[in-house]
């Protein structure tokens, strides 16, 4: 049950930012599992729960701007991190709850569902360069964590969300991603935003300035991961990226592998207790990527990378910028020893979004395709919310062992697993619970 404190900080939440003026983004496109799948989002829901809004909590290292009306964040990078929670709200405050539903299963909308952020508190601040026992007692990030144990406790989904977004957006961007990714997954789990301080100007980005601040933000990112293993019950704590974000990522669950040379990665992998971590579209360097994955791959429950062979945006990065392809870009070829080097890592899922575009009629292009295409988005949700493999999930084998596609008969394979999993909703399905893990503190340098 939430505690008085958390009804409290929720009640007043609208209060602490009304009306934020930072604009609305319109809810992403429903995805496949919804429309043709049978698969309903939102039926589980008890009444009492079925209010528009939805809480996300947020770490940011973007300094707070100075401004007596509100709470806000804007492009300049601070030395320490905040943490709060924000209310996102689904469209106006005409929308019905019914509106929502129907317009979370349909392919169509009668109208565009908006979200907005109508409210922000800010709990405290954590420092990235501190151990993370004395990030807790020095810099009031306990409120945080209380909050995100009873959102945990209050779940019908133990695990948690990182999202991590790309770059050209801003604070506000990162927390409706958050939100409409949580709505997508039946809002059953607890969403958390990462928001590292990339300007609204892309030409910050392929300059390199953004990209320093990437990299300079993933020691943050770690200790949060940290943070959230130690101090939180989290089954698993999930990493999605995004571009740019591939980067911070990237860099981060590396920083963390780093941080204990002489503790084993499965003793590691108990205690941080990462599972799926996705980058969709990713704006990493193949090579830098290389010489990090193993370190990735040992501490995850998942490594999964999508790659697109028509993505405008990693075509033109890898061209103007230095580093060479992406490993979003389906274009890499990889020298031997690299290859069996991927070939080997049992836990990595690539999936290639462009590979049989002939035989299905239609390819899935552009940089934005992991959720603005509903076969590519479904996957998405199927990869965080399921222990399923590439295959239970309706995708199939490439050429190679870790290459995975989407196949003509897609749909049809997610109506077929539905029936066979009965998995009817995302409420508590009897395959994919397990028992909680009794959190630990952090292990010893």
């Amino acid at each position: 049950m939430r505690s008085a404190r958390t009804t409290l900080a929720v009640a007043g939440l609208a209060g602490a930012l009304g009306g934020c003026g930072v604009g609305v983004q319109p809810l992403m496109p429903t995805p496949v599992i919804y429309t043709e799948g049978g698969l309903k989002p939102l039926d589980h829901i008890p009444e009492h729960e079925r209010w528009l809004p939805r809480r996300i909590y947020y770490a940011t290292n973007r300094e707070r701007v100075s401004d007596a009306q509100r709470i806000n964040y804007g492009n300049t990078m601070s030395d320490s991190v905040a943490v709060g929670m924000a209310l996102v709200g689904f469209g106006n405050r005409d929308l019905s709850w019914a509106t929502l539903d129907k317009a979370s299963i349909s392919a169509e909308r009668d109208a565009d569902v908006n979200l907005s952020i109508a409210g922000i508190m800010e709990f405290g601040r954590i420092s990235a360069e501190r151990p993370v026992e004395e990030a807790i007692d020095a810099n009031q990030a306990g409120v945080l964590l209380d909050e995100l144990r009873d959102s945990i406790d209050d779940a019908r989904d133990k695990d948690l969300l990182i999202y991590v977004h790309g770059a050209k957006v801003n604070f506000y961007n990162a927390c409706v991603f958050a939100a409409e990714l949580d709505h997508f997954m039946g809002r059953d789990l607890t969403a958390v935003a990462f928001a590292w301080p990339t300007h609204q100007d892309i030409f910050a980005y392929l300059s390199g300035e953004d990209v320093k601040r990437g990299y300079e933000s993933a020691e943050a990112l770690a200790t949060l991961i940290e943070l959230l293993s130690a101090e939180t019950h989290a089954l698993r704590i999930h990493v999605l990226s995004w571009s740019a974000g591939g980067r911070v990522a990237s860099k981060a669950i590396a920083i963390l592998r780093d941080r204990y040379p002489d503790v084993d990665a499965e003793t590691l992998r108990s205690r941080f207790r990462l599972g799926t971590a996705y980058f969709a579209a990713g704006d990493v360097p193949t090579q830098e990527f290389l010489s990090e994955v193993q370190s990735i791959h040992s501490l995850v429950d998942r490594l999964v990378v999508t790659q697109s062979s028509h993505d405008e945006a990693l075509d033109v990065g890898s061209t103007v910028m230095s580093g060479g392809d992406r490993i979003g870009q389906d274009s890499n070829h990889l020298a031997k020893e690299d290859l069996d080097m991927v070939l080997s890592l049992e836990r990595l899922e690539v999936v290639d979004v462009s590979l049989a575009a002939a035989d299905r009629g239609f390819d899935i292009v552009g940089h934005n395709y992991w959720f603005d295409h509903p076969w590519a988005s479904s996957d998405v949700l199927l990869s965080i919310r399921t222990r399923l493999s590439p295959a239970d999930r309706g995708l199939e084998q490439g050429k190679v062992p870790v290459l995975w596609y989407l196949p003509p008969d897609y749909p049809q394979r997610l109506r077929k697993l539905l029936r066979e999993s009965e998995l009817r909703t995302w409420a508590d399905p009897e395959e994919l619970a397990e028992p909680a893990r009794t959190p630990e503190r952090p292990l010893p340098e």
